[in-house]
């Protein structure tokens, strides 16, 4: 069936010389692959590479068929081009780390998950939008757990621990991977504050990295095959200097 959806590109793989396949994220039918014929030759005028930069929002027309693993996209604009992400080291850096992250995700998401794709073109544009962005993808990911069953279970905020295999917090000294202190309650205030007002949780370099660690280890400890970013060191490096 050929229909037009929105969508976010979340990973390209080179296929052959001149062709790549694109995972892109649909509204209208999730996770879903396309083959992409010769778009690396130039030959392709309709179709540029620069559209399937990763988390673009374009616009495509494409046959959407059950149970097939691979598409062809007939048509693709953008919808709403970035106006800062584009000359921001800062943000190249999140999106390039974020999109891994998704990637890995989304695989496991097999249905349609309209808030969930809600949820990541609102983040993005923010992210546009906005300078104060250190702690963008620490407080994305926390709210991605939202949307993919395992939100971190805050009720006792005066509990001393935060247990990450548990995903609740405790009074009791856990016996894994955990927060405490000022780490716990900073978690805990990220959780509670909305992305125009997360600014205001002052974390330095050293925390941030920690609670970074510590987010990712937390989706390693609820999805089976949530494997350590490759792109952590270069967002680390980037930040180093902000």
């Amino acid at each position: 069936m050929l229909d037009s959806t929105e969508a976010f590109p979340i990973y390209n793989l080179k296929y052959g010389d001149t062709s790549l396949i694109s995972h892109c994220y649909t509204r209208d039918y999730g996770l879903r692959s396309f083959l992409l014929k010769g778009i690396l030759s130039g030959k392709r005028k309709a179709i540029k590479k620069s559209l399937f930069q990763p988390l673009s929002h374009i616009e495509i027309v494409a046959n959407f068929k059950a149970n097939q693993n691979l598409g062809f996209i007939r048509e693709a604009k953008v919808l709403n081009p970035y106006v800062s992400i584009p000359f921001d080291m800062r943000k190249n850096a999140l999106l390039m780390f974020l999109s891994e992250i998704l990637h890995q995700v989304l695989k496991e998401e097999e249905a349609i998950n309209a808030p969930l794709f809600e949820y990541i073109k609102k983040s993005f544009f923010w992210l546009d939008q906005n300078e104060s962005v250190a702690n963008f993808h620490i407080k994305f990911l926390l709210e991605l757990t939202r949307f993919i069953g395992f939100f971190p279970n805050i009720e006792n905020k005066n509990h001393a621990f935060f247990d990450l295999e548990s995903g609740c917090t405790t009074p009791i000294l856990p016996r894994g991977i955990y927060l405490e202190g000022p780490l716990k309650n900073k978690w805990i205030t990220l959780l509670g504050t909305d992305f125009d007002n997360f600014s205001e949780v002052v974390l330095s370099k050293e925390e941030r990295g920690i609670l970074l660690d510590k987010t990712v280890y937390y989706f390693k400890l609820h999805l089976q095959t949530f494997t350590n970013p490759k792109s952590t060191p270069v967002l680390n490096e980037v930040f180093k200097h902000f």
